[in-house]
């Protein structure tokens, strides 16, 4: 028989672990000048780091730091300087992935707030392609090259898109929160990534370095370059086994409708419309767990603090 827990026991447990708080971590440098020295460093410092192992966001921050010290530079600069390394260390892996296997995000942020004829689709902002805002001039660039374009932000969508199979490399602009929260996903996945973070956060008619982005966009190169490990090919295989035909041959129907059916035999058998909301549930991805994608340790990691991979 299970016991209550006594309300001793319940006051002994230990509080909830909070949410370390990052705001003071997500400055933008003020200075176009300032910016392309951070840049210059963190690529000078992302050429160091063993590539065949993804960083997590741990190691990642740890050298966003210790470079920040070395230039005498606040630590409010950290979450810009990991955005910055984060691209210098994917670069030339994104290089070589053909235009049209790439995902290019875009921010509505960029839009100007007043008078945008653009509407909202189930994929993010229609882009009219007005001119009135740089989202049509980088859209317009990256399509012409073969990109998949979308102007939406936020994780689960681009997940989704990876799982897919559609991108093998994904290039985006975005504020330093929408980066903080897509970070982890795509650190864990190991899919080729680049970004230019916006000049500031504030949601509404924002900038950012537009240069750096129309650079960004057209990267590539031939030459083959050390590939790191990462679990997309597994989140691949993992999303295949809820679509049919193979659900259905992993786990086959006990309660199967007949070919014509049209439902009746649904309503005269609860056990089997169970099963088959089931089988719906399966087929959209199933719980948590079970979905195509990661929660655990990044590839060729033994845990917090564990050695990295073999290079």
């Amino acid at each position: 028989m299970a016991t209550v827990p006594s309300e001793t026991t319940l006051l002994e447990q230990p509080p909830a672990r909070k949410r370390r708080s990052t705001s003071h971590l997500k400055l933008v440098p003020p200075s176009k000048e300032l910016r392309t020295q951070l840049r210059q460093r963190c690529a000078a410092a992302a050429a160091r780091l063993d590539k065949s192992c993804p960083l997590t966001k741990d190691e990642m921050e740890a050298v966003a730091r210790a470079l920040l010290a070395e230039a005498g530079l606040p630590e409010g600069y950290v979450g810009w300087a990991m955005v910055a390394l984060a691209t210098a260390f994917w670069r030339d892996q994104v290089a070589v992935v053909p235009f049209n296997r790439r995902l290019f995000l875009l921010p509505h942020c960029l839009k100007h707030a007043e008078g945008c004829p653009a509407d909202y689709d189930e994929f993010g902002l229609d882009c009219r392609k007005c001119g009135a805002c740089s989202i049509a001039d980088f859209r317009t660039k990256a399509e012409e090259l073969g990109y998949k374009v979308l102007v939406a932000e936020g994780s689960p969508i681009v997940l989704k898109i990876i799982v897919s199979g559609y991108v093998d490399a994904i290039v985006g602009v975005a504020c330093l929160n929408v980066l903080e929260k897509a970070i982890d996903k795509i650190l864990l996945a190991g899919i080729p990534c680049m970004a230019v973070p916006l000049l500031s956060s504030d949601c509404r008619n924002t900038g950012v370095d537009e240069e750096w982005v129309q650079e960004m966009i057209v990267t590539l190169q031939e030459r083959p370059v050390e590939h790191t490990r990462s679990y997309v090919h597994l989140m691949r295989g993992a999303a295949a086994m809820f679509k049919e035909p193979e659900l259905s041959r992993l786990a086959p129907r006990v309660r199967a409708a007949p070919p014509g059916d049209n439902g009746h035999s649904l309503k005269a058998d609860p056990i089997a419309a169970t099963e088959t909301i089931a089988y719906d549930f399966l087929a959209q991805g199933g719980p948590p767990g079970c979905r195509p994608g990661w929660r655990g340790r990044a590839p060729g990691r033994a845990g917090p603090g564990g050695p990295r991979c073999a290079s």
